[in-house]
């Protein structure tokens, strides 16, 4: 079985043939222009020093149970005690901190960007790798600067067998797939649960844009907390429907129908609709380095046709609500609702690009928040 695809699949492809289903790899997807401006290793290690940031690092050892991986912050002497062989610096969330590198979101606009987790970038001398693996969510591996050589297994693994007593998940057993060498503006897509392992040629950077849904028991507890802090008057199971079959001791199948029905009917509601909108979006930090936005007259701002426009690292999510041609928006942390003869705000917003201030001449209040927020930014670019 061949990874490489001829070209990049279209939306329907990707979803009809690949999405949970198998791996591809497409060549040279990424111009060189973009991926020379991505975060270089010198920045990625400054990175690894702050207390706020997610870092890693792995160093190899003889055997597979002398790895060891370090948490940062780290401090500078670590890397010049690392030597130039068998380690891996790892970097999470590097998206919101750097902006040219949550630029390469772009390309990936056939992908569920409201689902996006982060984009986590690696920096290895030869024979850096994190070892045998699988992951939990979808991951585009961008190559940068430098050779990789992959292993990515034909199938999702069944059963995920990994060697005990060290601090990595490393599986105990070699795999089944197909190897393949990248260079720098190469992608490989690997599914959930797919079994893959990358080992550094040369020194190399791997940016890996994660898609990652949550759990069933996340999105139950922050709903629950939703509805305890918001709503103002939080429904109570009163046993509207229980006849004498219900006692003393007895809950019959219907009586348990009853109580799914109470459980579930707010998932048809407007409030739900709402609230699960803000939760894929609303927790997504938007830059905080920005203009001070909100000294700004956003009238001034609107009749001066001011270019504006949507860092890429800023999810947007918009989905109907129940009354007709209305919609809810999230955009970072700010939920509103639309008629959908505005919806092209929305559109527009999305295209990641510059676009007169003009177009919320109707909503002066909507853009208010979004640039209190920092949920757009003033630009020059024409």
């Amino acid at each position: 079985m061949s990874l490489i695809l001829d070209a990049l699949p279209t939306t329907e492809e990707f979803f009809r043939d690949f999405w949970n289903k198998k791996p591809f790899v497409v060549r040279g997807m990424i111009p060189k222009e973009i991926t020379g401006a991505l975060i270089d290793e010198d920045h990625l290690a400054g990175l690894s020093l702050e207390e706020d940031v997610k870092s890693r690092l792995v160093r190899k050892g003889e055997t597979q149970r002398d790895w060891t991986c370090d948490h940062g912050p780290f401090d500078e002497t670590v890397f010049a005690e690392l030597g130039e062989e068998d380690w891996s610096l790892l970097v999470q969330n590097t998206d919101r901190y750097h902006e040219e590198t949550a630029a390469i979101l772009t390309y990936f606009n056939f992908s569920p960007r409201w689902l996006l987790d982060d984009i986590m970038v690696s920096f290895s001398p030869k024979g850096g790798t994190v070892g045998a693996h699988t992951d939990s969510y979808h991951v585009f591996l961008v190559q940068g600067k430098g050779e990789r050589r992959w292993k990515v297994a034909h199938d999702a693994l069944k059963n995920e067998d990994y060697i005990e007593d060290i601090p990595l998940k490393i599986l105990r057993n070699t795999f089944v797939g197909d190897d393949i060498t990248v260079t720098e503006g190469d992608v490989i897509y690997i599914p959930p649960r797919f079994a893959h392992q990358g080992v550094s040629l040369a020194p190399s950077l791997t940016y890996s844009v994660g898609f990652l849904g949550p759990s069933l028991s996340e999105m139950l507890s922050e709903f629950g907390h939703y509805i305890e802090e918001h709503h103002h008057d939080i429904p109570r199971y009163l046993g509207q429907n229980l006849t004498e079959s219900a006692v003393p001791f007895q809950v019959a199948p219907d009586h348990i129908d009853d109580l799914k029905s109470f459980m579930t009917d707010i998932f048809d509601q407007d409030y739900f609709t709402q609230w699960l909108t803000h939760y894929f979006c609303g927790t997504q930090q938007t830059y905080d380095d920005t203009d001070d936005n909100a000294c700004h007259d956003v009238k001034d701002i609107i009749a001066g046709n001011i270019l504006l426009i949507k860092p890429p690292a800023v999810k947007i999510m918009f989905t109907p609500l129940n009354a007709p041609q209305k919609y809810c928006i999230s955009a970072g942390d700010f939920t509103f609702e639309l008629d959908f003869s505005d919806l092209f705000l929305v559109d527009t917003m999305a295209q990641e690009a510059p676009f007169s201030a003009e177009i919320f001449a109707k909503h002066p209040e909507i853009l208010q928040n979004l640039l209190d927020r920092n949920i757009l930014e003033i630009t020059l670019c024409k």
